[in-house]
């Protein structure tokens, strides 16, 4: 017989029905094929057949779901016969095949292959279908085509690979010549002429001095988006606010390979917004009203103007003054808003108190508050409002609340003309504690003995420790993130509270149910072209036969990521939804561009030779160098994910060349990198000497912390000074370009706490650099130096940093060459 879903079809030379087969001994369960997608130990564990015991209909029926609900069949069915009275199961099945790779080649940029890939819509570990394709094929003819390229053709290629179920694909783009704009038409109520209205979108090339055209620009989707922005700007300009500006179609014609665009154009009414009761410019209104930035006049946007000024005029000391506005009809194709201010008296925040606080001092409770009193050199009128205010008096309460004070209760008092100063404001927080809750028990059910007493000692919510709903929620992600973390990735949580015998004290119940737990059947990395695989395994902390963990999953891509030689990591769980124990994880890597050039071309006009002998031309004679730098990197240098990269630079007064070697993470340390440096500099001062300076270097740098890098390193260097060449007397040359061979050793250790190191805007730097020369280094001439740095920075309003540096340094001499 066959069994598919539920229906039985005989196929045994014995005309039976399924009831025949009720109780009848199971003689053996085959499958076929033979090669499965899960191991046979699984499907033994998920069947609830057995050979040698008896067969019910029920159970195969309850087998055929559990197949499906893996997610790994496209079709099961059950084929059934006698053998010397006994029944032989054989299941058969087809199944499914689930989105590896997806590489597009071929196509200029724009579109990128990333943006490509994605348009495919085939997502990396996603169940596939044979109607995924075509989908994926027109949808990468829809960005082809608003990119210009309508005569592409895709040539797509899938390959199979049983053992993992995966199917890759590989598009091949012949993209064609990209089409170009012959024309606009302007459709609606436009009222400019067209002339203006194509010029506005930059689709031409540019207009001669009488108006003639010198051709268009070729179709691109951020190109023809820009077009639209750029009209609409346009309209803003004249304050068409509401002016409408969509694309109705783009027209192509196949025999010109032209496209002819149609824009519909409302212009809708002007918008004038006029500001009464207060002085206001016109440049900080349009910042306040969002109506400018969002081009729509909408209810919403006018209140948010109206917050805005309200805050606006509130920074400004007027902390009771009131916003409000009208929006008159149109006419006369003029649309009026006006917004009516009462500044009222204007008042300065002079004093800011907190009483009754016991449990937190008042400097921790400042950090979380909003108000600040007026000082001379951040806020002059304080920092008050009574919007404020309830934001300080609710976090206030919220950081009681999660500390265990169930009853706090924060009451604020305002007082105007403080201490009989017309203006002056005091403000003042009285804090009512009431009684701290706290753990009385906690009993914890669901979870193993040993994950208990784990748990028990990461949550916040324990015996003796104060209670709370913030402590409770804190502990729920630390319990869902462990057993997520541990493979159990459907786990939940619930708790309850029941009152304690001791006064302001409860005992909490935590309930657990971890699920089926998934493990990882086998980790499949897919992209590489030219690094070492080894590079990558090395980093990827996740292995065959560990519990299914997403956090080492994304902590394994951010270590991928950080070798800076890969263009996209993309991760996934093969099958995401299927109840299957164990699971393929996928790496789907795509490599960045291997090289990278850069040029620059300047030129240097200076002073050349002279000296004090020279009285024809003491200051020497006016010069002129064209300069030429030329740089070129390649990244993932024989596969090891090192970079070399040589700079150069030459002009008749300096020629330069310099070479290095970076090994980001040295020896698979994240924490460690080595670097090796080569340089042959020829400079020549523009009026005194020219020197020629080599210099070789390796060092080894250590993070120590987020904070905290040391390095370590050795440099060894040669001068030598054409003797022709000087004008100056010879101890005159600095000491960097003093003739002399040196080999020094030194040290770094760099401290950065600040807030981003590109735009500080708190937080400190520090520097320390020790070196020594010595002769043991092939040095003529020893020495110490130790260099110092601090800079520091402070903010002191919203678009002012105050930043400060100061350095130190010393240098002594030891030995060697004389002056």
């Amino acid at each position: 017989m066959l069994l598919a879903a539920s229906a039985f079809l005989f196929t045994s030379t014995v005309a039976a029905g399924p009831e025949e087969y009720e109780n009848k001994i199971v003689a053996r369960i085959e499958f076929d094929p033979a090669a499965q997608p899960l191991p046979r130990a699984e499907l033994d564990r998920l069947l609830p057949l057995r050979a040698g015991q008896p067969l019910h209909l029920a159970q195969v029926q309850a087998a055929i779901q559990r197949l499906f609900a893996t997610g790994r069949y496209a079709n099961v069915s059950v084929d059934a016969t006698l053998e010397n009275g006994e029944v032989v199961l054989r299941f058969l099945t087809a199944y499914n095949y689930f989105v590896g790779r997806v590489a597009v080649n071929g196509a200029p940029d724009p579109p990128n292959r990333g943006q490509l890939a994605t348009a495919t819509k085939l997502e990396l570990g996603l169940p596939y279908a044979p109607s995924d394709l075509k989908l994926a094929i027109e949808n990468l003819h829809a960005i082809l085509q608003s990119n210009g390229l309508y005569k592409a053709s895709i040539q797509p290629e899938s390959n199979r690979d049983p053992s993992t179920e995966q199917i890759n694909f590989d598009f091949g783009i012949d993209p064609g010549k990209r089409a170009r704009f012959d024309g606009v038409l302007i459709t609606g109520h436009p009222g400019r002429s067209a002339n203006s209205i194509v010029r506005a979108t930059h689709w031409e090339k540019f207009y001669g001095l009488f108006g003639d055209r010198f051709g268009w620009q070729t179709v691109i989707q951020t190109r023809v988006a820009t077009g639209l922005q750029n009209v609409r700007r346009y309209y803003e300009k004249k304050g068409r606010l509401l002016a409408k500006v969509t694309l109705e179609k783009l027209d192509y014609h196949a025999d010109t390979n032209r496209v002819t665009a149609t824009v519909h154009i409302d212009l809708g009414p002007r918008i004038l917004i006029e500001a009464h009761g207060a002085k206001i410019s016109a440049g900080k209104l349009r910042q306040m009203v969002p109506i400018y930035e969002e081009q729509a006049v909408d209810h919403s946007l006018l209140l948010e103007g109206k917050r805005n000024l309200l805050e606006y005029f509130q920074a400004q000391g007027y902390f009771d003054a009131e916003v409000d506005f009208t929006q008159q009809p149109p006419k006369n194709g003029q649309e009026i808003i006006d917004y009516n201010i009462d500044r009222q008296k204007r008042h300065r925040l002079v004093h800011l108190e907190i009483a009754g606080n016991k449990y937190f001092d008042t400097a921790t409770l400042r950090e979380r508050m909003y108000l600040m009193p007026a000082s001379f050199i951040r806020y002059h009128y304080g920092r008050f409002s009574p919007t404020y205010l309830d934001r300080d008096v609710d976090s206030i309460e919220a950081v009681y609340h999660s500390n265990g004070f169930r009853d706090a209760k924060v009451i604020p008092k305002v007082q105007d003309d403080y201490r009989g100063k017309v203006g002056d404001v005091s403000v003042l927080l009285q804090v009512n504690e009431g009684p701290q809750w706290f753990v009385g028990k906690l009993d914890m059910e669901g979870a193993t003995a040993a994950d208990t007493a784990y748990l028990k000692s990461i949550l916040h919510s324990a015996p003796g420790q104060p209670f709370s709903e913030a402590g409770i929620a804190s502990d729920s992600d630390a319990i869902l993130g462990y057993y997520y973390n541990n493979g159990y990735p459907n786990a939940t949580f619930d708790w309850n509270e029941t009152p304690a015998a001791e006064p302001h004290r409860v005992n909490l119940r935590f309930v657990i149910h971890p699920g089926g737990r998934k493990f990882v059947r086998r980790v499949l990395i897919d992209g590489l072209v030219t690094t070492n695989p080894s590079l990558v395994s090395e980093r990827i902390s996740i292995s065959s036969g560990d519990p299914l963990s997403e956090s080492r999953i994304s902590e394994s891509q951010r270590r991928l990521y950080d070798l800076g030689i890969f263009a996209e990591v993309q991760t996934a769980i093969q099958n995401p939804d299927g109840d299957e124990e164990d699971k393929y994880v996928l790496f789907q890597l795509s490599e960045a561009r291997k090289y990278s050039i850069n040029v620059g071309f300047g030129a240097e006009i200076a002073r050349i030779g002279g000296s004090l002998a020279n009285f024809d031309a003491p200051a020497g004679a006016n010069g002129f160098s064209p300069r030429v730098s030329l740089g070129i990197s390649r990244l993932n240098f024989l596969g090891l994910g090192h970079t070399i990269s040589l700079q150069t630079r030459i002009s008749a007064f300096d020629k330069r060349v310099l070479l290095s070697y970076l090994a980001p993470q040295f020896k698979g340390h994240e924490n460690l990198n080595l670097t090796i440096t080569g340089l042959y500099d020829n400079s020549r001062d523009v009026r005194t000497f020219a020197e020629r300076r080599a210099e070789g270097a390796i060092q080894l740098g250590q993070k120590l912390t987020r904070a905290n890098t040391i390095q370590y390193r050795f440099t060894i260097r040669d001068v030598t000074v054409d003797p022709n060449s000087i004008k100056i007397t010879p101890e005159l040359i600095p000491v960097l370009a003093q003739p002399v061979h040196v080999g020094v050793f030194s040290t770094s250790f760099i401290q950065d706490r600040r807030d981003d190191p590109t735009d500080a805007h708190q937080g400190m730097y520090n520097t320390v650099d020790a070196g020594v020369a010595v002769p043991a280094f092939a040095a003529q001439t020893s020495f110490t130096r130790l260099l110092m740095r601090n800079s520091t920075y402070h903010r002191i309003g919203k678009n002012l940093v105050f930043a400060r540096t100061t350095y130190f340094g010393y240098l002594q001499r030891l030995s060697g060459l004389k002056d």
